[in-house]
Parts: structure tokens; C-alpha cells; sequence
């Protein structure tokens, strides 16, 4: 079972040691394309090279990117990786999120998914019964589960406005299974990237992402103990209909 937040924050004897505001400084600079050692460094704005080369050597002692002849390169999931790394750090939530993009986030949680045996799909569309999107849906093929996944990430929310998108996203989730007849059951979340009190809102997960590889996991003891809202396409949405 993969915890991200705790994965992020292992130390390394090799890892020097590095300001929390640089975290927050390198995420500008994070791109898949390859960038030299003076890009990054032009592109996060630090003030020495020394500094840049630290900070790059800090996130690649923890998989965080990848070093070619071409230069320093980082995926979509990357970037949310140093973006909780730098929150966790003590950086403030709200500034480190403008540096990411909704892509950044849905990507991210689309490659836990896939690590977990899930099939993904990013934006889906719908106009009937009703004009909908899903940011990130996630299908096992072998269960015929499905965890249909809203990101609220950049806003601390007041309890009535997670209840609302808890609601909506309930309802996506029904009719989703109008058009995807061959899934069975499917899970509605809430995936937030900052940490949460409140776990269960009408029965529909809030998740943030440092936990989500671990609640993707845990899924099926959630069903198992009804804890969960869940939808079946002979059923209503109501709570465990599983």
C-alpha cells in the first residue's frame, strides 16, 4: 500500500537539506519537456546555481523527475509530487496551487488508478439525460468497480459547499452508469489536495490526495461494511445500494 504523503517526506542521507519557499519556487519550472540546468534555474528564479542544483538533487533522490543527456524533465504527476511536498513543508496551500493546473491534478490521480489496476479516463463529457463532466474516472475490468472522481482542489471549504459538490457528484455518478452499462458498481469521491477533517459527507468519500493510493486500496472494505455511498445500475442512488 503506497501513502504518498509519507513517501514524499522520507528523508535521504543523500538529500540536502532545502527551504520549503524553494520547493514552491521549483514547481514553475517543472516541465516534460527536458530543461538544462541553467532553464531551471532561469525558470524558477533562484538567485545562485548552487541553490538549483540542490533542489534538483533533493527531488531526484526521491523519484521525483528524471535526468537525461538532454536535461531535467517532469511529468504532470510530478509536479503535484512537489506540490504536497512543498505544502506539507509548511508552504501556504493556496499559493502553492496557483502552479498547477486542473491537468496537473487529474493526471496525477489518474496514474494512482492505473498503478492500482484501474483503466482511466480524463473529462468526460455527457449531454443526456443531462450536460455533465467527470474529471477523472477510474474502471477495474475485473470487478466492474468504478470510482468517479470530482477534483476540488484549490479551496478550504466550508462543510455546505463540500455537501453540495457531494450531491452533484452523486448524481454524475448515476447517470454515468446510463452510458457505461458495463460497469456494475461505481463509487462517487471527492478528491481534494489539501487535508480534510471530514472524511464522509452524505456517505461520499472526501479524499485528499496524500491519502488517495491508500483509500483506492481500501475500497472494497469500505463495501464490504456499507460505509460508502454506491451506485448500481438497477439502483437508485442512495446510500448502500451494494
Amino acid at each position: 500500500m503506497i501513502n504518498i504523503e509519507s513517501e514524499i517526506l522520507t528523508q535521504s542521507v543523500r538529500s540536502p537539506f532545502v527551504q520549503p519557499v524553494l520547493l514552491e519556487m521549483a514547481i514553475s519550472a517543472l516541465s516534460y519537456k527536458a530543461h538544462t540546468l541553467e532553464e531551471f534555474h532561469r525558470l524558477a528564479g533562484f538567485v545562485s546555481k548552487r541553490t538549483t542544483k540542490l533542489v534538483l538533487e533533493h527531488l531526484l533522490v526521491r523519484g521525483i523527475g528524471r535526468v537525461s543527456r538532454f536535461g531535467y524533465s517532469f511529468s504532470r504527476a510530478d509536479r503535484i509530487r512537489v506540490a504536497l511536498l512543498a505544502i506539507l513543508s509548511g508552504n501556504d496551500i493556496e499559493r502553492v496551487s496557483n502552479f498547477l493546473s486542473w491537468q496537473d491534478f487529474e493526471a496525477f490521480a489518474s496514474a494512482l488508478l492505473n498503478i492500482s489496476g484501474y483503466a482511466t479516463e480524463c473529462n468526460l463529457h455527457f449531454s443526456k439525460p443531462t450536460r455533465m463532466q467527470i474529471d477523472v474516472l477510474g474502471f477495474n475490468h475485473d470487478s466492474g468497480l468504478a470510482i468517479v472522481i470530482d477534483c476540488k482542489h484549490w479551496k478550504r471549504n466550508h462543510l455546505s459547499a463540500i455537501s453540495l459538490y457531494a450531491t452533484k457528484q452523486v448524481q454524475r455518478t448515476s447517470y454515468l452508469l446510463i452510458h457505461r452499462r458495463m460497469i456494475s458498481c461505481a463509487v462517487p469521491v471527492v478528491l481534494t489536495l489539501h487535508p480534510v477533517d471530514t472524511q464522509l459527507v452524505d456517505g461520499v468519500p472526501v479524499v485528499p490526495v496524500s491519502r488517495f493510493s491508500s483509500f483506492i486500496q481500501d475500497i472494497p472494505f469500505y463495501l464490504d461494511d456499507d460505509e460508502i455511498e454506491s451506485i448500481s445500475l438497477n439502483n437508485k442512488p442512495n446510500k448502500n445500494s451494494v
